[in-house]
């Protein structure tokens, strides 16, 4: 499922690199504890007057909605960056008054600004990652990718070749500031899903299509990760793709037996892995794709988003799947053997709300 665009039309159908600290877009596992007091977040799209972001402090139990109505007005959020309990960074659509959706925060969320850098162009923005405070990066529409150094406080632009200019980036992973994985939507000179590779901080950009040659049709990656030498991406079609040396050689890993998208990718070493898709469907793998357990959360949500703390203590969160139906947040103790709901009343209430993104700090 593409996140933003298809979630959006079930409204009309009714890092081991990183500190642990550190909750973007990599992964890794967190402190030894029940889901306790742990500090999570979700973003999601608009109800009918801003964007969502959720907070809990108390592992899910509890969310609060956090936001400025004005600020927020109309914004999709698609992405959450958690550098720690205070400095938050999410992403999303431009504001109604189309101004770019990239926020601040520095005191848990409670209050928030945009981004401020005469450098960021007035566009969709769809993934973050960060290594550390000093290598941030936001990836979006029309070719965008750029680049922080101090903490989101100013951007700089990285260039693509114009051949990827108009591409859709939706995410964005690196293991180091020089070696920098980029995936999206379908290029728009050809039939396949963009991905790019770069080895020297985007000076020059390598295009791979591995898709091609592993005869797997998709017109998107939804997700990427990287853990040293070991490289995960995901997309439509239900596919999961690895490669274990940097991009040379791929094997297509996909779990298989499901139907609709992977969305959301987890993992917990360069062999282990969950991934989350379309219906309720949540695998997971300890032998770099080679075998997968399935698990059911009794849902039928399009499940877009997983955070890992301790090997065991998963959350997911996902969009409506059906009429009838709304986003749900759901907590696993066990590794995924059992769920309970931690959806809060104000989604159960506003059914066409969706939540694309869940993380918690320490789960990267």
């Amino acid at each position: 499922m593409r996140l933003v665009k298809t979630c959006s039309k079930i409204i009309v159908l009714v890092l081991f690199l990183s500190l642990l600290i550190w909750s973007c877009s990599e992964d890794s596992t967190g402190p030894d504890d029940d889901n306790g007091d742990y500090l999570g977040w979700a973003v999601g799209g608009p109800d009918e007057n801003y964007g969502t972001i959720l907070h809990t402090e108390d592992g899910g139990t509890t969310w609060t909605r956090q936001g400025d109505s004005l600020l927020f007005a109309g914004v999709n959020f698609s992405d959450i960056c958690i550098m720690d309990e205070d400095n938050i960074l999410v992403v999303g659509s431009p504001q109604t008054n189309g101004t770019y959706g990239v926020f601040v925060s520095e005191d848990g969320g409670d209050t928030w600004s945009v981004s401020g850098s005469r450098e960021l162009a007035n566009l969709n923005y769809d993934g973050i990652f960060a290594l550390d405070e000093n290598n941030i990066w936001i990836v979006g529409e029309q070719g965008s990718i750029y680049y922080s150094t101090d903490a989101a406080n100013s951007w700089t632009k990285i260039d693509v070749p114009e051949e990827f200019q108009e591409d859709h980036f939706l995410r964005i992973a690196a293991k180091s500031p020089d070696d920098i994985w980029v995936v999206g939507d379908k290029h728009v000179n050809d039939d396949w899903p963009i991905m790019l590779h770069t080895t020297n901080g985007g000076t020059s950009w390598e295009r791979l299509n591995p898709l091609d040659s592993l005869n797997i049709e998709s017109y998107d990656f939804l997700g990427i990760k990287v853990l040293g030498n070991s490289v995960w991406a995901i997309g439509n079609g239900q596919f999961v793709i690895r490669s274990a040396d940097n991009g040379a050689n791929w094997e297509n890993i996909s779990p298989g037996g499901g139907f609709g998208d992977s969305n959301d990718l987890f993992l917990l070493s360069d062999i282990e892995a969950y991934v989350v898709e379309d219906y309720g469907q949540i695998y997971s793998t300890n032998d770099a794709g080679m075998h997968w357990t399935e698990y059911s959360a009794n849902t039928n949500n399009w499940l877009v988003g997983i955070a890992i703390l301790n090997n065991t203590n998963i959350w997911i969160c996902g969009c409506p799947g059906g009429s009838g139906e709304y986003s749900e947040i759901k907590y696993s103790a066990d590794a995924g053997t059992t769920w309970q709901e931690q959806s809060p009343q104000w989604l159960k209430d506003n059914p066409l709300i969706t939540l694309y993104k869940i993380r918690f700090i320490g789960d990267d």
